[in-house]
């Protein structure tokens, strides 16, 4: 009789447990249940916050150009890799930081990141400068010092956004008006820098620090119809194009630059911040 009464009892604390746990918070109800002998499950962590995949366009062989989003709070921070197929570590690195990102979002910093890994698919599976159209992208693009040109070593085109991938970037910066872009290519070994274009001076600072490239306001020649021309020097949007050093193999390019790549998404600043410090409009 007297054991029949202790399990009565003993099921009483239990199904009052189980109320406690739906009625009230997860920490004090399982506080409660532990001092009556029942273990409360674990809370399930949150999920993490999913890359979104957005197809900007298809390149001339009809390649899908897909940027990666992970959305965050309102600055947003946009890198592209493989504007030239013939500097494949580009690709690589824009890749490294992708699967880093889906793996660890938090290492974002709340920014919202895009990943535009590979932008002329056509010329990377060629290994080739040029798009299909052997036309170089980073001379296409509406800049005001765009020229029309068709030479040998200036394939930019009749007309600026001419080509497919060309106009998949502009369509990815009017939907993102991103806070910072990063473009990733490589240069001779001896000149990799953090090239910079608009108020993203104190940026390339910052992957310095990190990467041990300078920070450079021009790679040393020319660059007419060039991104850096369109959206850092015309446009006014922080603009690092991080040349690489050319002969580094893909995996070691991103072991230099993961820490200046994340360095650089941390420093991003709302463009409305850094133009009234400019005094402009």
């Amino acid at each position: 009789m007297h054991d029949d009464a202790g399990a009565w009892r003993r099921k009483l604390v239990v199904l009052a447990c189980a109320a406690l746990l739906t009625a009230t918070s997860t920490v004090g109800c399982a506080g409660r249940c532990r001092a009556a002998g029942v273990v409360a499950p674990p809370a399930p962590e949150p999920p993490k916050p999913a890359f979104e995949d957005v197809v900007l366009g298809r390149s001339v062989e009809g390649n899908d150009l897909v940027m990666s989003v992970l959305p965050g709070g309102p600055e947003t921070v946009l890198v592209i890799g493989g504007v030239h197929g013939s500097e494949p570590t580009s690709v690589d690195v824009a890749r490294g930081l992708l699967e880093l990102l889906r793996e660890q979002p938090e290492m974002a910093r709340g920014k919202t990141v895009a990943i535009l890994a590979n932008a002329n698919p056509d010329g990377y599976a060629k290994r080739s400068r040029y798009n299909a159209n052997k036309i170089d992208i980073n001379r296409n693009f509406a800049a005001t010092n765009y020229k029309p040109a068709m030479q040998a070593a200036v394939r930019s085109g009749a007309r600026p956004n001419s080509e497919p991938e060309t106009r998949a970037i502009v369509r990815a910066i009017a939907r993102l008006r991103p806070d910072l872009l990063i473009s990733i290519h490589s240069i001779g070994s001896g000149r990799e820098c953090n090239n910079y274009d608009g108020p993203a001076e104190q940026v390339a600072r910052v992957m310095s620090g990190h990467n041990g490239y300078p920070p450079a306001a021009t790679i040393g020649y020319p660059t007419p119809g060039s991104l850096g021309s369109y959206a850092g020097i015309d446009r006014q949007i922080p603009m690092i194009t991080l040349e690489l050093p050319r002969t580094l193999p893909g995996q070691a390019a991103w072991d230099n630059n993961r820490a200046a790549l994340l360095a650089a998404i941390s420093a991003a600043e709302p463009r409305r911040r850094l133009t009234a410090a400019r005094g402009q409009n």
